[in-house]
C-alpha cells in the first residue's frame, strides 16, 4: 500500500473548492491519500471528505505530547482523534527548528500511538550534515531517540525521510543517494524492531519529480509541501506512484 501525504501547512485553503479540484476515481485503490490540514479545518474536512471524498483520510500536523490537563495552547492526540484525525505529523523539521526536542519526539510518537493515531515521523539531515557526509549517522540517532525505544507499534509508524536541504528548495534528492538513505532506514528498522514500516520521500516533490522519485526501491509514497496546495497537481503526483 502506498501514502501520498498533503502538509497544508499554515496556509489557508478552500476546501470545497480544492476538494471539487481533486479527482480521486483516477486514483488508485492502492494509494492512501492523506491530508494534513490547519488544525481549525480538520472537523470540517473529515465531514465534508466523509460524504463526497471517503478515500483520503485526515491527519494533524502536530499534536501535544500530553493527553490532557494544565497546558495551555496545547492540542492533544484524544482531542484530534474526536474531531476526525487518523494521523499526525511528528518531528518535522520545522517544529524541530522551533524547539522540539528527542526526547518530546519520542513521548509525542508514543502519545500518538497511545490516542489510536498513526504518527508520521520526520527525520533528516541538514545540508552541513550531508556535505559532510553525516547523513547515516544523522539517521541513525533520529530512529534511535524518536522511535527505537517504544514497544506498542501495533497500529505502525510512517517514517518520513525529509533531507532539510531539500524542503522548499525546489530541488528534490538525487535517486542514488534517496535508494541509499531508503535501504539504511529499512534495515535500520528490521535490525531494531523485527518488522517493516511504512517510508515515505518529502522534499519539493512535484509531479515532474515524482515520476523519477517514484522508481525508487523502498520509498513507499510521498509526503507533498506546496505542491499539495494544487488538488490537480496533488492528483498527477499520486499517478506516478501507480
Amino acid at each position: 500500500m502506498k501514502h501520498l501525504v498533503a502538509n497544508w501547512k499554515m496556509n489557508f485553503v478552500n476546501l470545497d473548492v480544492w476538494l471539487k479540484d481533486f479527482d480521486l476515481n483516477n486514483i488508485s485503490e492502492e494509494i492512501k491519500v492523506v491530508i494534513c490540514p490547519n488544525y481549525l479545518d480538520i472537523k470540517d474536512l473529515y465531514k465534508k471528505t466523509s460524504e463526497t471524498h471517503k478515500k483520503i483520510l485526515i491527519s494533524a500536523q502536530n499534536l501535544s505530547s500530553e493527553t490532557e490537563g494544565a497546558f495551555t495552547g496545547q492540542i492533544s492526540g484524544k482531542m484530534l482523534r474526536n474531531i476526525g484525525a487518523s494521523y499526525s505529523i511528528v518531528g518535522h523539521s520545522e517544529s524541530r527548528l522551533q524547539g522540539e526536542d528527542d526526547e518530546t519526539i519520542l513521548n509525542k510518537v508514543q502519545t500518538a500511538l497511545d490516542c489510536d493515531l498513526i504518527p508520521i515521523l520526520c527525520i533528516g539531515e541538514n545540508q552541513d550534515e550531508y556535505s559532510k557526509g553525516r547523513t547515516e549517522k544523522k539517521i541513525k540517532h533520529q530512529l534511535t531517540e524518536n522511535l527505537f525505544p517504544l514497544k506498542n507499534l501495533s497500529n505502525g509508524v510512517l517514517i518520513a525521510y525529509e533531507p532539510i536541504y531539500a524542503i522548499g528548495s525546489g530541488i528534490a534528492v538525487q535517486n542514488e543517494h534517496l535508494e541509499e538513505v531508503s535501504i539504511l532506514i529499512k534495515d535500520l528498522i528490521r535490525d531494531n524492531l523485527g518488522r517493516d514500516l511504512t517510508l515515505v520521500y518529502g522534499g519539493s516533490v512535484t509531479s515532474e519529480s515524482a515520476k523519477n522519485l517514484a522508481k525508487v526501491d523502498g520509498i513507499d509514497g510521498f509526503l507533498v509541501g506546496n505542491a499539495s496546495l494544487d488538488p490537480k497537481e496533488f492528483a498527477n503526483i499520486a499517478q506516478s506512484l501507480e
